[in-house]
């Protein structure tokens, strides 16, 4: 049996496609703002096999109130987005919860990257950014990083080289460095009942 292909959006793809601001960002597109949004696309699209292009997600972010200054606030998003959907969805700050939800394979994860600190450099952004955990085998996740883009080399700086393992666009990562990434910030974890 063929496995089935996987929805993978990079945001960087999208720069056409107007992703304004009410505060902040008045340019802003998907391809510098839409982290979130692609997420959650491909999200909607791996779990559930339906067309939720970013587009949409976008359309529905900005309905909801959840487009802000630098991106989008999935605190507002997440449950619109989940409802829309129909996804159920947890916030938590326990990465170890996180992780054991993706080990049993209860479903994917919205987690939400804190970028570079004085004694860390981010693995998947040097900044906030949103990426989607898909699925854990033991302590090892298949990553789906809305900003990677084929042949980028955005793994080979200094600081994230080594650190991920590619195989096309899903990307794998040691826990403990997405825990490191993700330091003191949400993760989203959507489920089907």
């Amino acid at each position: 049996m063929a496995e089935k292909k996987t929805s993978f959006y990079c945001q960087l793809d999208y720069e056409h496609v107007p992703y304004p601001s009410p505060v902040g960002v008045a340019n802003g597109n998907i391809a510098n703002n839409g982290c979130g949004v692609c997420a959650a696309s491909m999200v909607a699209e791996n779990m559930l096999g339906v067309s939720f292009p970013p587009e949409e997600s976008a359309k529905l972010a900005k309905a909801c109130g959840a487009r802000e200054g630098f991106g989008t606030d999935l605190y507002i998003y997440a449950p619109v987005f989940a409802e829309h959907v129909g996804l159920k969805v947890k916030v938590t700050e326990d990465a170890q919860e996180a992780l054991r939800f993706l080990q049993a394979g209860r479903g994917m994860v919205i987690a939400n990257t804190y970028g570079d600190r004085p004694e860390h450099i981010g693995v998947f952004s040097d900044s906030g950014h949103y990426i989607v955990l898909a699925a854990a085998q033991g302590t090892e996740v298949k990553v789906w990083d809305p900003m990677y883009k084929e042949g980028s080399g955005r793994y080979d700086v200094p600081g994230r080289k080594g650190k991920v393992r590619l195989d096309g666009t899903d990307a794998y990562a040691d826990f403990s460095e997405i825990e490191q990434d993700c330091f003191e910030r949400p993760y989203f974890l959507f489920w089907k009942e």
